[in-house]
């Protein structure tokens, strides 16, 4: 058994989270959707879906597309653990009923807040992070509706559904927690088009970086040990983890 990592990108994917995700003694299956390597059918065999960021827009069709959307809700209905980040989460969104649209204004990019909502401020995932944090933003599309049942968990001042959960067991993150400080400057040099059109330059998005990556980077790190330990922890010896991050 393992968790199904669905990879969108060379450039991007599930970095830092899965070394957590390791030391907590999950088996990750790696899986590129953008070069049509194959999902499985169903979800036997799987213990649950990461599905990751990505330059896609699901505003356009894609041929791979569906046969994730069918194994997000097929893992949803189990009660299976599945976390989406940037375009995973609005694939999330897709799959579970929500709506993607493209983003008023063009990119949210760089560093600004984020925000959470009432429940967010509540949820144990969250916990041990600020009402409000210095977050990575790199998307032009949103999830525009979130799907029926669905709790806002975090805004930004340009997009409203920054983080979102559905029942107890399936988190997405429109932000990118999962980010290294190497792929920042990469994701930088290779889309200045991108940069132009949020108005930052290279230059003040590295200034921004230096300045916010150490505290990010700390409470990221803490997002994905809760994840790992109250969304899809491995077996019970890992319980009294769970009660230390509460405290």
């Amino acid at each position: 058994m393992a968790l199904l990592v669905i990879e969108h990108s060379s450039e991007t994917g599930i970095q830092r989270f899965g070394p957590v995700l390791t030391s907590y003694g999950h088996r990750l299956r790696l899986v590129r959707g953008d070069q049509r390597q194959s999902l499985p059918a169903t979800i036997d065999g799987i213990d649950g879906i990461i599905t990751c960021g990505g330059p896609q827009s699901l505003t356009e069709p894609h041929d791979w597309l569906e046969p994730q959307l069918d194994l997000v809700r097929q893992a949803h209905l189990a009660q299976l653990p599945i976390v989406g980040l940037c375009l995973g989460a609005q694939i999330v969104a897709t799959a579970l009923g929500g709506r993607v649209g493209k983003m008023a204004g063009g990119y949210e990019l760089g560093w600004s807040d984020l925000k959470l909502a009432a429940q967010g401020r509540t949820d144990p995932v969250f916990a041990g992070m600020g009402w409000t944090t210095k977050q990575l933003h790199w998307h032009r599309d949103e999830v525009a509706e979130l799907p029926p049942d669905a709790q806002l968990l975090a805004s930004s001042d340009r997009c409203m559904n920054q983080a979102f959960s559905v029942g107890m067991r399936t988190y997405a993150f429109q932000f990118h927690p999962e980010v290294t400080a190497e792929s920042i400057e990469q994701w930088s040099l290779s889309e200045p088009a991108a940069l132009g059109e949020a108005g930052i330059t290279h230059e003040q998005l590295m200034e921004d970086t230096r300045a916010n990556y150490p505290a990010f980077a700390r409470l990221s790190q803490r997002l994905f040990e809760a994840l790992a330990l109250l969304v899809m922890p491995v077996d019970r010896r890992y319980q009294g983890a769970v009660k230390d991050l509460h405290h």
